[in-house]
């Protein structure tokens, strides 16, 4: 090894002329954050998901559907998913059904709407909260009274509380309701509609605390006939008809039949008043009773053995038809205690849980039924009269329309903690 002092010296310049890369101090990670802005960008996506596709926005309210409605084969069952009209109107309706209630804790009953399309399906949510007592709304009760209109646009709705104050029409097109008054504290039965829906023939009598809801005690010795006008809101008492439990108007409007006790009684515009002869054991059969072509009218045949039946307390047995021009009566063959209406010369009936066309000699054929399910029971059946006559019956698919806002509210935060959940899992699996 050399010793000269340059060389060594020449040597250390050298090597300290090299350059050497520095090295970076170790850095400890910092420990991670959780963030919840991934967490909550999917819950924004999950309540759009929801809001666009899963629960469905309230369509705009359309006019009643041109051509002849349809009437569904078998009608939707009992459910508490079914959107109300006062939330989500539909539209016109061909047929309005009810539930009552069984024996089970917390039913409600459900008056519920069918469009004319025979698919939709909407609650009358004024009648359901008519028809409980305003002292006891978990105490089980019918829906209100109710009559449908001819044409299917709206639905008069009464009073099962207690005295009533008013009817209130419901308009299926969009959802409003508008009452009219009636005297305080009354006991009120809603008799029938004209056939250009604008009229409203019901009866009122001072309510009676002894009668437990049930407006036929005043009514038939008190009731007096009283006719709305809608498009004015003026009522008219008609003179001299107490006692009506019952009635129907003619095709063209000018003529309404009424029961009056035993007594069947034809009233003209001008104040005419005609009694035409009933078989014994029959009486008038309700709103639809009287035929398209006005010759005829349809009668209930009153069951053998039933109590005061002048006081509307009674069973039908089946149904007849009355020939207006002759007089003569014949009944039908059927076990149907309802009448919906008329299609052609056919009758159309009900009978609890079915609708049939009962032709003037020959069986009933049956064109719909009715489900009950979670143990209600069908108490109401009506359709549109004016829109009967051609209408068609076939399957259909069920739309109730949107979800109650209790349940998409539900289901909006189940589905948000679970969309949640589910990605901080995914977080921590990554970050092992």
């Amino acid at each position: 090894m050399t010793t000269d002092p340059r060389l060594r010296a020449a040597v250390h310049e050298l090597v300290a002329a090299i350059p050497v890369p520095a090295v970076a101090p170790p850095v400890r990670p910092l420990p991670s954050r959780r963030s919840w802005r991934p967490v909550l960008a999917a819950a924004a996506v999950v309540v759009l998901l929801l809001a666009v596709g899963l629960v469905r926005l309230p369509a705009a309210p359309s006019a009643p559907a041109a051509g002849p409605a349809t009437l569904p084969r078998v009608f939707a069952g009992h459910s508490y998913l079914t959107a109300t009209v006062s939330a989500a109107p539909a539209g016109a309706a061909i047929a309005i059904y009810g539930y009552g209630q069984g024996d089970l804790p917390f039913q409600t009953p459900q008056l519920i709407a069918v469009g004319v399309d025979g698919r939709t399906y909407r609650e009358i949510d004024l009648a359901s909260k008519r028809g409980r007592p305003v002292d006891a709304p978990l105490l089980k009760s019918p829906a209100a009274p109710v009559l449908l209109s001819p044409d299917g646009s709206r639905v008069a709705v009464a009073d099962a509380r207690g005295p009533v104050h008013d009817v209130a029409i419901v308009d299926l097109t969009t959802g409003r309701t508008r009452s009219y008054p009636v005297p305080a504290g009354s006991a009120m039965q809603l008799l029938a509609w004209s056939p250009d829906s604008m009229r409203l023939a019901y009866a009122a009598a001072p309510y009676r605390a002894d009668s437990h809801g049930d407006p036929r005690v005043a009514l038939a010795a008190d009731g007096e006939l009283t006719v709305l006008d809608l498009a004015t809101g003026a009522t008219s008492t008609v003179a001299g008809q107490r006692g009506v439990l019952d009635a129907t108007f003619s095709p063209d409007g000018r003529t309404l039949a009424v029961q009056v006790g035993t007594e069947l009684r034809l009233l003209t515009a001008d104040g005419g008043s005609t009694v035409i002869p009933l078989p014994d054991g029959h009486r008038l059969g309700g709103p639809a009773a009287w035929s398209p072509d006005g010759s005829r009218l349809a009668l209930f045949r009153v069951a053998a053995g039933s109590p005061s039946w002048a006081a509307g307390y009674w069973s039908p047995s089946g149904l007849a038809v009355l020939d207006l021009p002759t007089g003569a009566s014949a009944p039908l063959d059927t076990n149907a205690t309802t009448i919906l209406g008329w299609q052609g010369a056919d009758l159309l009936a009900s009978n609890s849980d079915t609708i049939v066309a009962v032709p003037p000699t020959g069986p009933a054929r049956v064109l719909a039924r009715l489900q009950p399910g979670n143990d209600h029971w069908i108490d109401t059946v009506q359709l549109a009269t004016a829109r009967t006559g051609d209408l068609t019956v076939r399957d259909t698919v069920v739309d109730r329309g949107p979800w109650p806002w209790w349940l998409r509210v539900l289901t909006t935060g189940l589905l948000v903690l679970a969309g949640g959940v589910a990605l901080m899992v995914l977080r921590r699996r990554r970050a092992r």
